[in-house]
């Protein structure tokens, strides 16, 4: 397991524990996207001052990433790269490591990028700072090629809890306003296993609004995975073992005001009978791009699947939507029709 998995999941969504203690902020600039520490500046967070020196977006950070390794690939259709050199101080007492999965960026679709794997330019930002010590180095991104207000959030997966989460700015200005109203009513739709929704209806929770836009199974399941995650073939697909692989693409968006993201977990979905309980022993697939998953920030919206290796005796054409079920607080399943 990546530091990268240790820390995205439920992690990302609820508060988690702060390890130390929380010191006054002198300012709420790098507090939050409506206030981000302008480009250049310096950033406190926690016990370490970041400070963005240069910023490469579009083709300069294509062609910085090609270069770093033969191994980075060209940016997927509609995507590019951004590349940050930062400058790293540890004001502590203990060392730290830093790397990668201690950043993401953001932008005006309120989406969060994460580490794309791709081997950043020399000096890669991958390292213990000791106290007292500055370190610089680079990290790496992919995002849309229409993604403005670029914003460079920190949320050290060392450190723990909020308390140092800090956003800075990437471009001259870029500041990203919290959004001032919810973005869909709340709704009943889709409650009751009886009453599940089909193509085209959307469920709305007190977080979410989810659509279900489509149903693809067997062989041209396959065809929508990207052949790296480890496919095993077109005949495990189709049905050739005992099960077929279903595919549903959803647009998800997250429907609260305000400026704080919510994560949405790869597990939101489940398989149920027709009672409309979870059928155990369900295979979630490595779904096609793009992956549901991810942080949402209030009005971001995108399509994404999730991908199941359903068993040939299964009838109940039954999907569950409910994100962290083990909550009383957010129990509020929805149901669709797949079958």
């Amino acid at each position: 397991m990546t530091r990268q998995d240790a820390a995205i999941g439920e992690t990302r969504d609820a508060t988690r524990a702060t390890t130390a203690a929380t010191p006054a902020a002198a300012t709420t600039d790098g507090l939050s996207r409506a206030r981000p520490i302008p480009f250049g500046e310096t950033a406190h967070a926690g016990p370490l001052e970041l400070r963005v020196r240069d910023a490469l977006i579009g083709p300069d950070a294509v062609a910085a990433i090609l270069a770093a390794s033969p191994h980075n690939e060209e940016p997927r259709d509609g995507s590019t790269y951004v590349a940050v050199n930062l400058s790293v101080r540890n004001s502590g007492t203990i060392p730290l490591w830093l790397d990668n999965d201690d950043f993401a960026i953001t932008g005006d679709s309120e989406l969060t990028y994460r580490f794309l794997g791709a081997q950043p330019p020399d000096p890669a930002l991958d390292r213990s700072v000791a106290p007292g010590e500055t370190a610089e180095g680079w990290v790496a991104f992919g995002v849309p090629v229409d993604e403005g207000a670029l914003i460079l959030l920190f949320d050290s997966v060392e450190l723990g809890g909020v308390w140092a989460d800090r956003a800075l700015a990437l471009q001259e200005g870029a500041t990203i306003p919290d959004a001032p109203k919810r973005f869909a009513a709340r709704n009943s739709a889709g409650s009751k296993p009886d009453r599940a929704l089909g193509i085209g209806e959307a469920a709305v929770t007190d977080q979410w609004s989810v659509e279900l836009l489509d149903v693809v199974s067997g062989a041209p399941a396959f065809d929508l995975v990207d052949y790296r995650t480890g496919a095993l073939g077109v005949e495990d697909a189709a049905g050739n073992d005992g099960s077929i692989w279903v595919a549903l693409r959803f647009q998800i968006q997250n429907v609260q005001p305000g400026g704080t993201a919510a994560y949405f977990p790869a597990n939101a979905f489940a398989l149920a009978d027709e009672a409309g309980n979870p059928v155990l022993d369900i295979a979630t697939l490595t779904p096609p791009r793009p992956d549901a998953a991810g942080d949402y920030y209030p009005g971001a919206a995108r399509e994404g699947w999730v991908m199941f290796d359903v068993p040939v005796d299964y009838a109940a054409g039954l999907v569950r939507f409910l994100p962290y079920a083990h909550t009383a607080t957010t129990h509020d399943p929805r149901y669709f029709r797949v079958g």
